[in-house]
């Protein structure tokens, strides 16, 4: 869809691929998106496919990749989450487009979002934060080095039975660009991050199925 004119301009078809897709994400780097397909009918868990922006065409799947897909702002890194597997998978693109090999970071949380954090020790570069659909951990990873820390004691989340509009049961928020926060749900409260220490810096109860956060900073 054109923006500008709010005009339709043409589909995509992802039927040669028997792809359904249910998410997907985008890197200036290279012009990319990341589409993350939906099982097939035996449940079996398909391949993400890259789709060219500049060709609006599908270079093919993203090697063995799959899952839930997040680009980070400066569109160097494409962080993967396949819930099933408890996998999350990092990839570094490169200036020119280049994507790399995935570096595997295993996990029981069952990651149910990310939220992405300038690094306040190294210039350029971001963290990620993960929040778990049924544990009271976050995790906490390094995309330049790739080490992973727990935020513990943040509580039970909402169950996802009682959230049904989409997976994500426990969201994970950013305070924006110049922030150093984010906010996450559990199931009767809300906890705050504090991104430039990587711990929980505070709890506000009383907050039952908190799960839509929107930051409002001032005039």
């Amino acid at each position: 869809i054109d923006l500008e004119t709010t005009s339709y301009v043409k589909n995509i078809s992802l039927q040669q691929y028997d792809c359904i897709p249910q998410s997907l994400a985008y890197t200036h780097l290279g012009g990319y998106y990341f589409v993350n397909c939906r099982p097939d009918s035996t449940g079996a868990v398909r391949p993400q496919l890259i789709i060219d922006s500049v060709t609006d065409s599908v270079i093919g799947p993203n090697g063995d990749v799959s899952g839930t897909p997040y680009v980070s702002p400066d569109g160097h890194y494409l962080v993967s989450v396949d819930d099933r597997d408890g996998l999350m998978r990092l990839q570094h693109v490169s200036v020119r487009g280049e994507i790399g090999q995935p570096f595997d970071i295993h996990t029981n949380l069952h990651l149910s979002d990310l939220a992405f954090m300038p690094s306040f020790t190294e210039a350029n570069q971001y963290n990620v934060f993960g929040s778990s659909g049924r544990q009271t951990d976050a995790l906490f990873v390094e995309l330049s080095t790739g080490n992973v820390k727990m935020i513990k004691s943040l509580k039970q989340p909402t169950p996802a039975a009682q959230w049904p509009w989409n997976r994500q049961n426990r969201v994970m928020t950013g305070s924006g660009l110049f922030g150093q926060y984010l906010m996450t749900p559990s199931q009767s409260s809300l906890f705050i991050l504090d991104g430039r220490l990587d711990k929980l810096n505070c709890e506000i109860t009383d907050v039952p199925l908190g799960n839509t956060v929107v930051w409002v900073g001032e005039a």
